[in-house]
This record gives structure tokens, C-alpha cells and sequence, in this order.
């Protein structure tokens, strides 16, 4: 617990630190600045304004054509429902106790009512950014204190309010008038930044707790709800499944085929509909991908809740 405040006290020095000694190879990377456009302007203003004709800039935009469109326009529609799904997910584990979780429900009405509107005028889309939402969330979460010894603090509340969303965005909308200021900015310290805010959403989430299991001793394990119910050996081969299915997505982003991402994205519903159940049993994909952080667990009269206790390695 102390270690987990000393990061998060200078995690950010820390991370800025790392960023600077990755680029000390890299020639000028300490002075490049942020690139902030000048005004707010249409990228094209050779071509047809603000307001983008269904026709194309020439009026010559064939019927065909706005059939064939629907192609790339459900691959970022897939991208935009499923980036919003999982941080809505993330962000209202029931662990959290939310009591206004429903205005999830309507920032998805705003985001699919703006993003429309967006389309019409060339202007970018909007949606849930995980990283950003879990770190903000994190910052509004109230963790107990009086724990008994062992046990780790376990989360109080969230202070749930939308007066930080609000600033924020006022922030970014002036950030078109600030762009001298904004241009100041190294890269360098931006991107340490991002890397705090991407390692610390990375607390709490089950497989980075069972991916640091992978080189933990057995007997030190927590006492979780699926370190309990499921093998060692079962629970690991869970995670290497998941880890090959993450590995997969990132060689997909990371290579020509990125265009194909949404569409491998949804292959992994399959995989967990279809394939998962073949090789793990109902107890332990329960137990191992619950909704709930204590999954609630049909056992028969006269059968112990701990008839299945891990094995060691």
C-alpha cells in the first residue's frame, strides 16, 4: 500500500522520466513541441465549407457509391459502440456502488446524437476515451480506510458529479484560443502522461491481477473469488488465452491489416461464446468473467462452496 502511494505521489515524474530515456537516441525528440493548428478552420477550404454535400465536392457521387459506403461506416460505427460499451463497463463495475450509473445511458444519447450532427459538418467524432474516463473515475473513487490487517482497502464510494466533465470540457474548447500556449508543450512530457494514465487504469482490471499471478507462488495468491473456485493451472491457462487474444489485436493494429481491427475485435465474441465454454466449465468461466466481482454461484444442497481448491504449480 505504500509503494501504491509513493507511485502514484510521483508516478508522473516517474513516467516522464522513462519517456526521456526511450528518446535519448532519438535527435531533437527534447524540443519537439506539440503541433497546434492556428484557429479553427475546415481542413479543405478549397472544397465545399463547413457543410459536407451527401453528393461529394463535385455532385458526381454515384448511387453505388453510397451503398458502398456502408462498408467503412459500420467498421467505425463498431469501433465508436464498442470503445463506449467497455468503458461504460469498466466505469460501473458493480464493485464501484454507483448510484447515478443510468447517466450512462443518457451520455450514449448525446454521443449518437452529436456524432450525427458531427458528420453532417466535417467535424470529428465523439466518444468514450477508456483510459481518460477509468484515470477520472479513479480520481473521484473513495477508498476505506480502517481495513483489518491484510486486507486491502476496498472502495468506499465515487463522488459522482459532472461539474470535472464540465470543465474539461470548457478546457478543450479553449484550447482554440490557447494554441500559443499549448505549443509550448514537449512531447516528451505529453506523452509521459499518457503513459501514467494508461499504467495506472491498469489497477483492479482481473487480468492484470492474474497476469502478475503467472509469477506469483501459489500459497502467496489472493484470496480472490477466482483464485479459490478455479485451478491454478486452469486459471493460468484462462489468462494465456486472453493474452493471446490481446497480442493478436495489437499485431493487427500494428501492421497494414489495422483497417481489418473492428472486424477481429468481434471475433473474440465467438471465442468466448463458443470456444471458451469447450475448454472451461460453467463454474469457472463464473468464477474467471463475471459481471460481478463475487460472482454468485449455484452449488447443489450438501456440496461445499470449496470442493475445488487450487492446485500448485
Amino acid at each position: 500500500m505504500q509503494l501504491r502511494r509513493i507511485i502514484g505521489d510521483f508516478g508522473v515524474p516517474i513516467a516522464i522520466l522513462i519517456m526521456v530515456l526511450v528518446d535519448y537516441s532519438v535527435e531533437d525528440t527534447y524540443t519537439q513541441k506539440l503541433n497546434v493548428p492556428s484557429g479553427f478552420s475546415v481542413s479543405s477550404p478549397e472544397k465545399r465549407g463547413w457543410l459536407i454535400s451527401p453528393l461529394g465536392s463535385d455532385g458526381q457521387f454515384p448511387v453505388w457509391m453510397m451503398g458502398a459506403s456502408i462498408l467503412p461506416a459500420i467498421l467505425v460505427f463498431i469501433l465508436i459502440f464498442m470503445e463506449s460499451q467497455i468503458t461504460a463497463l469498466i466505469v460501473s463495475k458493480k464493485e464501484r456502488m454507483l448510484v447515478k450509473g443510468t447517466g450512462f445511458h443518457v451520455d450514449l444519447l448525446i454521443i449518437v446524437v452529436v456524432g450525427g450532427v458531427s458528420a453532417l459538418f466535417g467535424l470529428p467524432w465523439l466518444s468514450a476515451a477508456t483510459v481518460r474516463s477509468v484515470t477520472h473515475t479513479n480520481a473521484l473513487t473513495v477508498m476505506s480506510k480502517a481495513v483489518a490487517p491484510g486486507d486491502k482497502p476496498r472502495i468506499q464510494e465515487v463522488k459522482e458529479q459532472r461539474v470535472t466533465g464540465f470543465l474539461v470540457a470548457v478546457l478543450v474548447g479553449l484550447s482554440i484560443v490557447i494554441g500559443d500556449v499549448l505549443r509550448q508543450i514537449p512531447l516528451a512530457v505529453l506523452f509521459g502522461i499518457f503513459l501514467y494514465m494508461g499504467v495506472m487504469s491498469l489497477n483492479g482490471i482481473q487480468l492484470t491481477e492474474r497476469l502478475i499471478l503467472l509469477l506469483m507462488p501459489p500459497k502467496y495468491h489472493p484470496d480472490n473469488s477466482y483464485v479459490r473456485k478455479v485451478r491454478t493451472l486452469r486459471m493460468h491457462l484462462f489468462t494465456v488465452v486472453q493474452l493471446t487474444c490481446l497480442s493478436l489485436l495489437w499485431v493487427v493494429m500494428a501492421t497494414a491489416a489495422a483497417l481489418a481491427f473492428p472486424f477481429v475485435l468481434l471475433l473474440t465474441i465467438p471465442v468466448r461464446m463458443l470456444l471458451l465454454p469447450r475448454l472451461f466449465s460453467r463454474r469457472e468461466l463464473q468464477s474467471l468473467d463475471a459481471d460481478d466481482a463475487e460472482p454468485h454461484l449455484e452449488e447443489k444442497e450438501g456440496q461445499d462452496e470449496y470442493s475445488q481448491l487450487q492446485m500448485p504449480v
